[in-house]
């Protein structure tokens, strides 16, 4: 076999060349970032009392994680005050009396833990004049009378209808009128936050200032609120001469256990949480890891109450569930420069024993009876 020097070298020097060449298409692979990455949590929990998570729904769903809101509901009656009054009134006048004294013994035992929440005056007054009535027919007429009487306390202006009730029940609704209306007035100040709806025997109280204050006769009287951030609160008092003060203490709502939601987090093979929380005009959120240390917190302002209040919240949850970037070993610029000085220094050095090949041009003969 016979081959020239320079030639096994150039060949030599050319296979090294690929090899090198090999080596910066792999690293430029490696480099290219992943297909899809996981987003930094995979579970979002929610605490938003009275606001539509569906923005922070959507962001969650575009991430690629999941959502779980534990925001209250507001608990409501199985049947408004109102309708259970109205079929009450339609099993007295269908003379279903045993019937409709059961509903209104159902509202009236209500109406103290309610307040009369959901009930109009025209209303809560047509429920006393009904069991005013009942109790009549059935031969009671002290409390007959003390339930007129009511009735009139509730709504002193309320005018009955004489196609609806016999004469004698007309003429003992304007004598508890006048018995309503001779009591003392007292002068009632209600005390609650600014922004809570307050009713007092279902008519809306204005606010003003740090009490509101009303004129109201004395006797049994029902108040109920409505206010943000916490549980409906509802109560019955007396207004006693010459003055009454009436505080609303309405019992602020509160998220679930931290600890609650990293069992749920755990339980769904997460790898880490987001705990998403509305405070009145101020929502947080805090990324967890499952050993429930905080990894990130972010404090946002919530717009209002509108359907589109939670859209700051929800573009800082997207932010907050975007991939972390990872620091990865070929992406260093020291890496680099140093693969980049190897590639040159694989591409140079063959060139250059080629290219400065020093020994003697020829033939060389190589195998059998080749010459010392």
């Amino acid at each position: 076999m016979i081959a020239t020097r320079s030639g096994v070298r150039t060949i030599g020097a050319i296979r090294t060349l690929h090899a090198a060449l090999a080596l910066a298409l792999a690293l430029v692979a490696a480099a290219a970032p992943p297909a899809a990455a996981a987003p930094a949590a995979d579970v979002v929990v929610v605490w938003a009392p009275e606001h539509d998570v569906a923005p922070l729904a959507a962001a969650t769903r575009d991430a690629g994680a999941a959502l779980i809101d534990t925001s209250p509901r507001a608990a409501q009656p199985a049947e408004p005050l109102d309708a259970t009054i109205r079929r009450g009134i339609e099993s007295y006048e269908a003379l279903q009396l045993d019937r409709a004294w059961a509903l209104f013994e159902e509202v009236r035992a209500s109406l103290d833990r309610t307040g009369g929440a959901g009930a109009t005056p025209a209303r809560l007054s047509d429920l006393f004049i009904y069991r005013g009535a009942i109790r009549t027919q059935r031969g009671e007429p002290d409390g007959a009378w003390e339930e007129l009487v009511t009735a009139m306390v509730v709504a002193p202006a309320r005018v009955l209808d004489p196609a609806r009730f016999p004469p004698r029940t007309i003429e003992e609704l304007e004598r508890a009128r006048k018995a309503a209306t001779g009591r003392p007035r007292v002068a009632v100040a209600i005390e609650a936050p600014a922004d809570c709806a307050v009713t007092v025997d279902g008519a809306g109280v204005p606010a003003a200032g740090a009490a509101r204050e009303l004129s109201l006769p004395a006797g049994a009287h029902w108040a109920s609120a409505a206010c943000p951030g916490a549980a409906p609160w509802g109560a019955r008092f007396d207004a006693v001469d010459p003055a009454t003060r009436v505080r609303v203490a309405p019992v602020p709502l509160q998220p679930p256990p931290e600890a609650e939601a990293l069992v749920q987090a755990r339980a769904a093979g997460a790898s880490g949480l987001v705990i998403a929380e509305v405070r009145g005009r101020l929502a947080t959120l805090r990324r967890l890891g499952l050993d429930g240390r905080e990894r990130e917190r972010r404090t946002v302002a919530v717009a209002g109450s509108s359907g589109d209040a939670l859209a700051p919240l929800a573009a800082a949850l997207r932010d907050v569930l975007r991939p972390a970037p990872r620091a990865r070993w070929y992406r260093s610029r020291w890496v680099w420069a140093a693969g980049a000085a190897g590639l040159a220094t694989a591409i140079v050095v063959p060139l250059t024993l080629v290219l400065s090949n020093d020994s003697p041009r020829g033939v060389a003969v190589v195998g059998p009876g080749a010459l010392p």
